[in-house]
């Protein structure tokens, strides 16, 4: 059967942007387009202003242990609870910023060992995903790895930047039980996770 799941074919020529001005900088950069886009039936929509926060470009990768069924997470303080008068220290899987000139599976073998002190040398790209597309312009390459997991975990980061990370070794069972019942909630450990328990058999 084929599908009807088809993404319309666009280019920028779809979107006059008007007027584009910075509305603030300081860890990441706050901008505000005044645009119009092209619509389903080809005409043009009218003028909307819509915001943009960027950080910047980001690789993520969930390091696996085959062998003994297990993950390597990882928990730190985020800021995004503040907003809804939360304390949200986060589990999530390794990731981090791409620098200048760095690309994103050098960032996720040089994220892995900063956060768990953890070599990984075998990567592959699951997917590369916008994390919240309505207003933060925040791409994220998404990798799995293998690695001996026996003696990972424990307490690590870089002070300069402020770190103070926990990596533990969990098996992927409590792992994948945990998207479920709440425990995680950071959307790219949910994805790269139930990305694992439908592609487990190509790690056998």
């Amino acid at each position: 059967m084929s599908s009807k799941l088809t993404q319309s074919r666009r280019s920028n020529s779809d979107i006059e942007i008007l007027d584009r001005r910075e509305l603030g900088r300081g860890w990441g950069t706050l901008e505000r387009y005044h645009l119009r886009h092209r619509r389903y039936d080809g005409s043009w929509s009218e003028v909307i202003d819509r915001d943009l926060y960027t950080i910047g470009e980001v690789s993520a990768v969930l390091i696996f242990d085959p062998v003994k069924n297990t993950v390597l997470l990882t928990e730190q303080f985020r800021t995004c609870g503040l907003r809804y008068g939360k304390a949200t220290w986060l589990i999530e899987i390794v990731a981090g910023l791409i620098e200048e000139g760095t690309s994103p599976i050098e960032t996720a073998k040089r994220e892995a060992f900063e956060e768990t002190r953890c070599d990984v040398e075998n990567l592959d790209l699951i997917t590369t995903v916008y994390s919240s597309p309505g207003g933060y312009g925040e791409k994220i390459h998404l990798f799995i790895a293998t690695a001996n997991l026996t003696e990972a975990g424990g307490h690590f980061g870089l002070a300069h930047e402020h770190e103070d990370i926990r990596a533990t070794v969990v098996s992927f069972d409590d792992a994948l039980a945990a998207c479920d019942d709440g425990r995680i909630i950071d959307s790219k450990t949910l994805i790269t996770l139930n990305w694992l328990s439908r592609h487990k058999g190509k790690f056998a």
